[in-house]
């Protein structure tokens, strides 16, 4: 099952978020996951799930992302939260314009008091439309432009531990007609928390930079102090 693959997988296999908007953690890319998970992604990047969702959504000429860039298994810790956001608008390499996300959770028996719900929110009228429980096997695909606002600023607060977790993965074209921004950005958080010009600059290189440097440079840190 794909929950025991997150367990499998090494420290150095994850992708470590923790400031003021966010704490949590994301499979790194290229990482070689469990049969279970590489059987899920195969699945929604075939032709015939793409096909699909070409059809419900009306893009055409999709392209999925093996390697799972953003993508991936992703984990939040007790305390854990993702705050308001747009996500990145490209491609980390290739620059193709990010237009789906599709999100899977596997969270089995999970209570609305347990926090974590995903919120999509209105972005004129600056609030929530609808919350949305992770609840186990439950999948959501919705549209990614400037007006995408969504998070789980809700902390997690499930019993004896337990983490939400989730599978994710991005679809892309190349260009886009629908007038939403061309310019590069990388994730945009609403002004719940003003992060320091120091984070920001960590936030993008974490974007563009291999995971591996970013985790020796914080055991460094640690060793230094």
């Amino acid at each position: 099952m794909m929950l025991a693959d997150f367990d499998r997988l090494n420290w150095s296999d994850w992708r470590r978020y923790d400031n003021p908007n966010e704490f949590k953690r994301g499979s790194a890319p290229k990482t070689r996951l469990g049969t279970a998970s590489q059987l899920y992604f195969n699945t929604i990047h075939s032709g015939q799930f793409v096909d699909f969702i070409e059809r419900v959504t009306g893009i055409e000429g999709l392209v999925t992302d093996p390697e799972l860039f953003s993508g991936g298994l992703h984990d939040i810790p007790t305390g854990g939260k993702f705050a308001m956001h747009v996500d990145f608008n490209q491609h980390s390499v290739t620059r193709l314009a990010n237009r789906l996300v599709f999100i899977t959770y596997l969270n089995k028996d999970w209570l609305p008091s347990y926090g974590g719900g995903l919120e999509l929110w209105d972005v004129e009228k600056n609030e929530p439309v609808v919350e949305i429980l992770p609840e186990f096997g439950r999948s959501v695909l919705f549209y990614q432009s400037c007006k995408s606002l969504h998070g789980h600023p809700k902390p997690v607060a499930a019993p004896n531990g337990r983490p939400r977790r989730s599978a994710a993965a991005y679809f892309y074209s190349n260009g886009r007609s629908d007038g939403d921004d061309l310019n590069f950005h990388t994730t945009q958080f609403a002004s719940v928390a003003q992060l320091p010009a120091r984070d920001k600059l960590m936030n993008v290189l974490k974007y563009l930079l291999p995971p591996v440097a970013f985790d020796a440079a914080r055991k460094v840190k640690s060793l230094l102090r």
